[in-house]
């Protein structure tokens, strides 16, 4: 809807927005236009729309033609209507339609000078001198930089920023397999609905409650801690898995696995992309095992899940892109892939 309001404002030449201009707004400015008591679904959005997006739109004074002189944000002092009534405007001679190009004479401008003495801030307007032959340009502003209109500069502007968390490349990263990298960032926030963290949302009923046993192993409660990788059964899949990943010193600890990652984060080394891969790939499957059991009531042994983690692995390495480099074809036929089955990444 942001890019509709920018068509609108910039007066795009389609027939949708000259039937905007002719049958919506009627002479009037987009800002100001009042909302019809009936209307269409959409377009009473786009005007619910404006009071969040007007201080991101700038207009660039070119001929000030197309640019409203009360409505638009065109100075740093922001729109003239903020201070300026449309009685005000109407005595000195102007009505709420004007045009930056119509309140501009010569090289100054043509409001009342005591308009300048109960409003110094327009003081402020006197270095600005419009180009006859330039047309005025609607631009997307974010703080003090103005840029061309775009998407994906809508979506920077109202995105939630966050800094980046130092286990982001443990999670998303080249050629992971995604699936697994949502369940894995789930499991970075702690948000998978273990019994634990629903027991917390009321903690009213908590005390009539009783947690949830491991359904893995029935020796402790239902816990992210508990699963990864704790739990009797779960920390036998890993110490199945773990030599596969090179990581067979590493114990059966989520914390412990992690700072084991983050040390090698950077490193584009083939074997720590399998790690990642076998991680996620354990977590994805023993979080898939807990549900089946659950839900379904079916059951898996520790072997068995292991060996379907090992293999989805396997395939995923298969058609992965890696360099074609002796370290790289050592490593792969530890997994029973031929050099010829590699898929070169061209480095």
């Amino acid at each position: 809807m942001t890019c509709t309001c920018k068509e609108i404002l910039s007066r795009r030449n389609s027939v949708w927005v000259e039937w905007v201009h002719s049958y919506r707004l009627r002479g009037k400015s987009f800002w100001v236009c009042k909302v019809p008591a009936s209307c269409c679904w959409s377009w009473r959005k786009i005007l619910q729309l404006r009071p969040i997006v007007r201080k991101f739109f700038w207009s660039e004074i070119g001929n000030g033609s197309a640019t409203s002189a009360w409505h638009d944000n065109w100075s740093e002092i922001g729109p003239l209507d903020q201070f300026l009534s449309p009685r005000m405007i109407a005595s000195a001679g102007f009505n709420m339609e004007s045009k930056v190009s119509d309140v501009y004479s010569d090289t100054s401008w043509s409001w009342p000078v005591a308009w300048r003495d109960l409003y110094p801030v327009l003081i402020q307007l006197d270095g600005i001198s419009l180009q006859p032959n330039k047309l005025d340009k609607v631009l997307w502003r974010h703080g003090n930089q103005k840029h061309v209109f775009s998407s994906s500069r809508v979506w920077d502007s109202f995105r939630f920023h966050a800094v980046e968390v130092d286990w982001c490349r443990l999670v998303w990263f080249g050629q992971c397999i995604p699936r697994h990298a949502f369940l894995l960032w789930l499991i970075m926030r702690r948000k998978l609905l273990t019994q634990d963290k629903i027991l917390s949302w009321d903690l009213s009923r908590r005390k009539n409650m009783n947690m949830m046993c491991c359904l893995l192993c029935y020796a402790n409660h239902d816990s992210h801690t508990h699963l990864f990788f704790e739990c009797k059964f779960s920390s036998q899949v890993w110490l199945l898995v773990r030599q596969k990943a090179g990581m067979g010193s590493v114990h059966a600890k989520w914390d412990d696995i992690v700072n084991w990652l983050l040390d090698r984060s950077n490193s584009k080394l083939a074997s720590v992309y399998v790690a990642k891969l076998i991680v996620a790939a354990t977590a994805y499957f023993i979080w898939q095992e807990r549900n089946a059991r659950l839900f379904r009531n079916q059951v898996r042994p520790p072997e068995s899940l292991s060996d379907t983690i090992i293999q989805q692995v396997r395939y995923k390495l298969i058609g992965a892109k890696l360099k074609k480099c002796d370290n790289v074809r050592k490593l792969l036929r530890a997994w029973d892939i031929e050099a010829s089955d590699l898929h070169d990444d061209g480095g």
